[in-house]
């Protein structure tokens, strides 16, 4: 592709890092607004209640995080400028950047982050990821710009996963003041803030003029929430918005062919999969869930609706995540075997069933979901395609005993297993979605994160992924490619491996 454009930049600590060979050579302008159109709305802008992708891209323009990791995975100061951790590994203590406010006006310091990690353990707050913080113990404010934490074991993934937007520090100012109505009306310390946010329709965001860092370039940002793919394109080409979300890879090509269109395409943490509900019958039967992977054809769905984009693999974790494993095989597609495990399950004329998926929220999601709907009637599943909005299908998803087949997506916002084998492998992990429970799994995830020693740690993360895989909770599609577009007036955008997107040194002709 002549206009491959591709970005990755990393937040460190206010500053953004770009590879040279794509510096603009012209200098950068001040002021505008960019329009931005994706697939979903977000549902909050609460970081301690976000469980999707595109609710956390915007959150993290108005929050930050302590640390966050450069491209080699190695964390890099943000809110916190340093770092030390006792012999023993139970105590981290940070030392924390000066001269930073909240958006409030509420000063940045050791209280506001306590106040953070005490309100996600809250049992009230009720919050979602409270797995997140599980491990802190305690949160010991030493003065003002010192902080630390106790551990109530050896973690060994800590500091990647206090970069996860979860952990992203909130004003205690603003949070007590509103409540419940803090993902309405936030308070970070990050360049942007929310100015409106009209459900369905759009967000807008505005320059945060208070910021400690290099301030935005851009003035404003609009976010508009277009779910279909077709339509997005159609406004990118037409010059309506400035940058999209999820190009559609059949739309590549006729993108490629405009002059005022660029394309940025990124390798990505995130797994797309068939995922089985083990509490709703028949799912809760290992046979019919082994017949239904040899009944999908990932690489016939790859080829024949991506246009080739995305990578064939058998592991849930993507390979290009640190510790993910590298040898588990895909499932091999043959519909003779699924029909004889089918009649060995007591389905020897297969079943009807609802296969439920995301529009916008994916590459081709429903197109996808499509295509599964037809492999499956090979072997005699009738499944019926149930497309809910994004935030209803993740209620229903979440009630853990409604949905029995879907097509989700799972990425690394740390990346580092830990954080995404709690939410998805963990006996009632909140995004086990497939009410997967196996007690030895569960054992060696802990096990797991007071192992200090990479390579011993990294065998135990093979081993979680190998009973994961023959266990079967959920057939895995492809690996993911983030694919963006941009008009060629806008520089300087910023797309992370953990799938975040960033205007934060955006700017237009």
């Amino acid at each position: 592709m002549k206009k491959l454009f591709v970005v990755f930049c990393l937040v460190l600590a206010g500053t953004f890092l770009l590879q040279p060979a794509l510096l603009q050579a012209s200098a950068p302008k001040a002021g505008g607004t960019l329009i931005y159109a994706t697939g979903t709305d977000a549902s909050t802008l609460d970081p301690q209640f976000v469980t999707d992708v595109p609710t956390s891209r915007v959150v993290m323009w108005v929050h930050q995080t302590l640390v966050y990791p450069d491209l080699q995975g190695k964390m890099q100061p943000v809110l916190a400028e340093s770092w030390t951790v006792s012999d023993d590994k139970l105590r981290w203590t940070f030392k924390l950047r000066k001269g930073v406010q909240f958006q409030d006006g509420t000063p940045f310091n050791a209280e506001a982050v306590k106040y953070t990690f005490e309100r996600i353990n809250d049992p009230q707050i009720a919050s979602p990821r409270k797995s997140s913080a599980v491990v802190v113990k305690e949160v010991q404010v030493i003065d003002d710009y010192t902080v630390t934490f106790v551990t109530s074991e050896p973690f060994a993934p800590f500091l990647a996963q206090l970069s996860a937007y979860n952990l992203a520090i909130l004003s205690p100012t603003q949070a007590k003041k509103v409540g419940k109505k803090y993902g309405e009306q936030p308070a970070g310390t990050g360049p942007f803030k929310l100015e409106k946010w009209v459900p369905g329709e759009k967000m807008v965001f505005v320059r945060n003029e208070s910021y400690w860092g290099d301030k935005p370039y851009l003035e404003r940002i609009e976010v508009r929430i277009v779910p279909e793919d077709s339509a997005r394109v159609m406004m990118l080409l037409s010059g309506d918005v400035d940058v999209i979300a999820s190009v559609p890879p059949v739309m590549l090509s006729r993108l490629d062919k405009s002059k005022d269109v660029n394309i940025i395409k990124q390798t990505g943490f995130r797994t797309n999969y068939i995922g089985m509900n083990n509490k709703v019958k028949p799912f809760d039967n290992p046979l019919v869930r082994k017949a239904l992977t040899h009944a999908i054809n990932p690489e016939a769905i790859v080829k024949g609706v991506l246009a080739g984009v995305g990578t064939l693999g058998g592991a849930f974790e993507s390979p290009v995540i640190p510790g993910a494993h590298k040898s588990l095989p895909r499932y091999t597609y043959d519909p003779a075997l699924a029909k004889k495990l089918l009649a060995e399950a007591g389905y020897p004329d297969g079943f009807d069933t609802d296969l439920y998926t995301p529009t916008g929220r994916y590459l081709m999601d429903r197109q996808v979901a499509e295509a599964v709907q037809a492999q499956l009637k090979e072997v005699g599943v009738k499944a019926r395609i149930q497309s809910p909005d994004w935030g209803t299908l993740i209620s229903l998803l979440n009630k853990y005993d409604q949905v029995p087949m879907f097509l989700m997506g799972k990425g690394s916002p740390t990346g580092d297993l830990d954080f995404t084998l709690a939410l998805t492998t963990q006996c009632g992990g909140k995004m086990n979605h497939f009410s997967y429970c196996n007690q030895e799994v569960d054992k060696l995830i802990k096990l797991q994160r007071g192992t200090v020693n990479v390579e011993e740690r990294y065998k135990i993360l093979d081993k979680i992924q190998e009973i994961f895989f023959e266990e079967a909770p959920a057939v895995v599609l492809y690996y993911e490619d983030q694919i963006f577009g941009h008009r060629t007036k806008v520089h300087g955008v910023e797309v992370n491996p953990n799938e975040f997107i960033h205007f934060f040194k955006a700017w237009k002709d």
